[in-house]
């Protein structure tokens, strides 16, 4: 699982290098897209086919599923971890997150979100002073499936 908060120095040619405990979940390959609310997503190899498999099954005809496709797949780039786990952004995707000299890497389960500092800051200030609706939820997860430390 890609779990945590990572704050990453970006050198001038958009490299930076993954965090060591993420190294291993990612794999060799990557590909790397812009997300949704201006981030950047890098999703290993094999979730990339599914997401990939999943979008290209939406109908052509629909206005929506088009500009999904786009936002995905236009500026997306497959790119293979150097020997330092380093990865460059290229400028699109560098412009699209307005990324600059430090990212936030946001572990989210199966793939990364890449923050610019202050648009992760402000993402945070969302997510908090939402989360007490996320309680009201059914998260159909029963106290038996609930390990105890």
């Amino acid at each position: 699982m890609l779990l945590g908060t990572w704050i990453v120095p970006i050198d001038d040619n958009g490299r930076c290098v993954i965090p060591s405990p993420l190294r291993p979940l990612l794999g060799l390959t990557v590909v790397v897209t812009r997300g949704f609310e201006r981030c950047l997503h890098i999703c290993p190899e094999p979730f990339w086919r599914g997401l990939a498999r999943r979008v290209s099954t939406l109908t052509l005809g629909g206005g929506d599923e088009r500009w999904l496709r786009r936002l995905l797949f236009a500026e997306a780039q497959v790119s293979l971890l150097d020997a330092q786990a380093a990865i460059t952004f290229s400028t699109a995707l560098r412009t699209y997150a307005g990324l600059e000299r430090t990212a936030v890497f946001v572990g989210m389960d199966q793939y990364l979100e890449v923050w610019a500092p202050e648009r992760w800051q402000e993402c945070e200030m969302t997510l908090l002073a939402s989360a007490g609706r996320w309680s009201r939820l059914d998260w159909g997860v029963a106290h038996s499936d609930v390990v105890s430390l």
